[in-house]
């Protein structure tokens, strides 16, 4: 039984630690998927991150590959099969050749995921279970961690979107719908709540929301923060990328001259005769928490900047804000009175940023 005091950040770090991409891409099709092992690819995404959201409900086929622990049950027509393991016809004719398929529909879904192209992750072949799983954990926590197709109809309908609609669109409504004030987690066990499946599972995701909220609150960890290594080098990478596709856009404007990069530690300056703009760049999930992280940090910089210039104070991350952040970066503007924006990085190229 998982430990139930271990948060979801703690499990998603675990998950981080143990498949770094680097792993992946070295993966060996035993360390993918066996029988018996608990510490393959396909058990970390099917149990050892169960709290990050359920994939359960489909056998092993799922994975594109699995070693059958009984070798003579053979699979039906749409497989291929050797003495030990069987796998979907689309991936190739021989094991070697269908687990290499997979393997790169997975690298291929990591990079879609960091990088927040969601919509091509839909035209893999690897099942909506397993391939969302993978986005959502290498996402950064864009995602919400809901796979269940029926929970999924449900919310699709409350928010007005008929038909059978691609998990894509389904995505952008829930993200779109996120209030500032809570986290991607408690998000998911609220949507679970009102929308899952009979009375025993909306009961068990209200209590595991009021738990979750409890420990947050009652239960501050001052000890040694541990296994963080992972998930502070992947916001430290996606953190690079951001500053420096935004530097390029910049330096397409403004010439190169003038686009100062860690000066005085400002993640970017851009200089101007009348006015001084400040970057912070973050490399958050959402806008609402890029603000919240970047604001205490860019007004020292403009505070101990010697320059008497007036300064515009932007801060920068990936993705647009919702219609709950951008009521929130008016708040902040209203009753902060500060010359601040916000401002999106399209990755790769940047082209196309908006401000608020």
């Amino acid at each position: 039984m998982e430990n139930q005091t271990e948060t979801y950040s703690e499990i998603l770090c675990q998950f981080l630690d143990r498949w770094s991409v680097d792993k992946v891409r070295q993966m060996t099709l035993d360390q993918y998927v066996s029988v018996g092992h608990k510490d393959t690819f396909c058990q970390w995404l099917e149990t050892r991150t169960r709290q990050l959201g359920s994939i359960n409900g489909l056998p092993s086929w799922k994975f594109g590959i699995w070693k059958r622990g009984d070798k003579s049950k053979l699979p039906q027509k749409n497989y291929y099969y050797d003495e030990n393991y069987s796998w979907q016809k689309v991936f190739g004719h021989g094991r070697d050749e269908a687990f290499k398929s997979i393997k790169d529909e997975i690298l291929q879904i990591i990079d879609y995921a960091e990088r927040g192209h969601f919509r091509r992750i839909d035209a893999l072949h690897l099942t909506q279970f397993v391939k969302w799983k993978i986005a959502y954990l290498y996402s950064g926590e864009r995602l919400i961690p809901i796979f269940n197709n029926g929970i999924l109809a449900k919310i699709a309908a409350d928010f007005g979107l008929r038909g059978n609609r691609p998990y894509p669109e389904i995505q952008d409504e829930m993200i779109a719908r996120k209030p500032v004030h809570i986290t991607t987690h408690q998000y998911m066990l609220i949507l679970c709540a009102k929308f899952g499946g009979g009375a025993k599972e909306k009961a068990e995701s209200v209590e595991r929301l009021r738990r979750t909220t409890r420990r947050a609150a009652a239960e501050k960890n001052t000890g040694t923060q541990t296994r963080r290594g992972a998930v502070t080098y992947v916001a430290t990478q996606k953190h690079n990328i951001l500053q420096e596709a935004l530097k390029q856009k910049l330096v397409a404007k403004y010439g190169e001259k003038n686009v100062l990069m860690e000066e005085n530690n400002v993640d970017i300056k851009v200089l101007q005769p009348e006015k001084i703009y400040f970057y912070e760049v973050k490399s958050s999930a959402y806008a609402s928490d890029c603000i919240r992280e970047a604001l205490g940090q860019i007004l020292s910089y403009a505070h101990i900047d010697s320059d008497s210039r007036p300064k515009q104070l932007i801060v920068a991350g990936q993705y647009k804000p919702n219609h709950d952040e951008v009521e929130f970066i008016n708040f902040v503007k209203k009753n902060l009175n500060l010359n601040f924006s916000y401002e999106n990085i399209d990755l790769p190229s940047a082209v196309g940023a908006k401000s608020l």
